[in-house]
Order: C-alpha cells, then sequence, then structure tokens
C-alpha cells in the first residue's frame, strides 16, 4: 500500500511540474563563485571580469583598454530581470550599465553616464537615436541621483505582447530612493541575451542577477522581494520531495 501512495504522490509532482512549467527562474547568478563561462557568461576580457567579494567586478581601470563586458549566452523572450549594480571606482569619465535585451541590429540599453544620471537607451538607430533615452510618459526615461551614491537595484519587464518595456531603479546607497520609474511603448527588439558593460568608468560592479518568466513579474516588482531566498527555498520543488520519498522508503 505504502509503494502505492509513493506512486500516486510521485505522479503528482510530476503533474505540478508540468503545469507549472511555464514560470520559471530562467538565470540566476549571485557571483559566490567562478563565472560558469561554458554555457552561462561570455565575455571576450575575462582577466577582467570576475567575481570577487560576492560581486561580479568589471574592472576597466586595470584592463588597459577601454572596455570589458559579460554577456549571457542564452537568449530570452518575454521576461523579468532583476540585478543590483555598484559604482566600485569612477575614473572620472565615462559610462556603464548593460543592455536589457541585446541582439545584433540592436539594444535596449540601461546605462548610468557620469557620475549622476541614469537612462535607458538604445545603442543603433532604431526607436531613437544611439545613446539616447527613449520616450516615456511626461518626458524621456532619465533620472538623476546623487554624485555620492553607489548602490541600485534595477528591476525591469520586458514584454512584446504588450509592446512595453518597463524599468523601475531605487538608489538604495542610504536608503531605499525611486529614481526611475518608466514605461516605454516599444517591442523593436523582440528576443536577445543581457549582459553588462563598463566603458571608461574604473570598476563598476554586479549582483544578484534573476531573469524570469512573465509570471513572476508581480513578485519580483514588489517592495519586499528579496531575490537571495531564490536560492534556498527548497519547499516543494521536485528535487527535493523526491529525495524525502528515497529516505523514507522502508
Amino acid at each position: 500500500m505504502m509503494y502505492v501512495i509513493r506512486y500516486v504522490l510521485i505522479l503528482t509532482i510530476f503533474a505540478c511540474v508540468v503545469f507549472d512549467a511555464p514560470s520559471e527562474i530562467l538565470l540566476q547568478e549571485d557571483f559566490e563563485g567562478d563565472l560558469e563561462l561554458t554555457t552561462k557568461w561570455q565575455t571576450n576580457t575575462p582577466k577582467f571580469v570576475y567575481p570577487k567579494d560576492g560581486i561580479l567586478y568589471l574592472d576597466q581601470g586595470k584592463s588597459g583598454g577601454d572596455y570589458v563586458s559579460l554577456r549571457s549566452l542564452q537568449h530570452f523572450n518575454d521576461i523579468i530581470i532583476y540585478y543590483e549594480w555598484f559604482i566600485i571606482e569612477w575614473s572620472g569619465q565615462g559610462d556603464g550599465g548593460g543592455a536589457l535585451r541585446q541582439t545584433p541590429n540592436g539594444s535596449y540599453w540601461m546605462r548610468w553616464w557620469g557620475r549622476s544620471n541614469v537612462k535607458v537607451t538604445t545603442n543603433k538607430d532604431g526607436p531613437v537615436n544611439a545613446w539616447q533615452p527613449f520616450p516615456v510618459k511626461g518626458g524621456q526615461a532619465r533620472g538623476n541621483y546623487p554624485a555620492v551614491s553607489d548602490h541600485f537595484i534595477l528591476k525591469a519587464a520586458l514584454m512584446t505582447q504588450e509592446k512595453r518595456v518597463t524599468v523601475h531603479i531605487w538608489d538604495v546607497t542610504d536608503k531605499k530612493i525611486q529614481i526611475a520609474e518608466w514605461e516605454i511603448k516599444d517591442n523593436t527588439y523582440k528576443s536577445g541575451n543581457i549582459s553588462f558593460d563598463c566603458w571608461k568608468f574604473g570598476i563598476y560592479g554586479v549582483d544578484n542577477v534573476v531573469v524570469a518568466t512573465p509570471e513572476h513579474e508581480a513578485e519580483i516588482f514588489a517592495d519586499n522581494f528579496d531575490p537571495t531566498r531564490l536560492a534556498v527555498q527548497s519547499e516543494g520543488k521536485l528535487a527535493t520531495t523526491w529525495g524525502y520519498l528515497k529516505s523514507n522508503n522502508r
């Protein structure tokens, strides 16, 4: 009888997994270990893009060149993005940021310029002129923050079907202050990877990267979202339940 019960439970688990399949965490990275440069990430400057103290360092300052970057190997369609970024060292010029969606024809980019300005642009002529902020309700996708700030949070939703790119940014250096709340009505770039870069800036840091399917938008955009909990929340997942069943097979 116990074997029958376990068999039914296993079938139920698989059914739940299949049912929940569209809701996924597609990419998660906390930079606590070595970079996985075979199937997860790619970079043309591996000596100067590295994890340190649990943060990804994009160390243009020591590279001897103008530009360092890290890109995901995986390409995504409609997604929700979360990550933190840090201004670790500023050279006094340049900029950095990353592609919310990167394609050969053009991209949506989150960029900070100088030391106190952030905006969402494209890197090629397209919906807007290259490196100019997208138009949004009430103006442009451009915001300012104090020049002494160095720790930020970005949340973005790229929704092709809705022709919508939503970007929220907070300065969390001292206390949480929202510095951007933009909705761009555009779906020019429908699929691509994400990336982080540092151009003539010094050192730019990234942490707690999450890329998820659209079903996670409300969860990730919530004020109390904690990306570190995703790594330890194992309750109800297949591997945990399967292990529990096997350990109780007596």
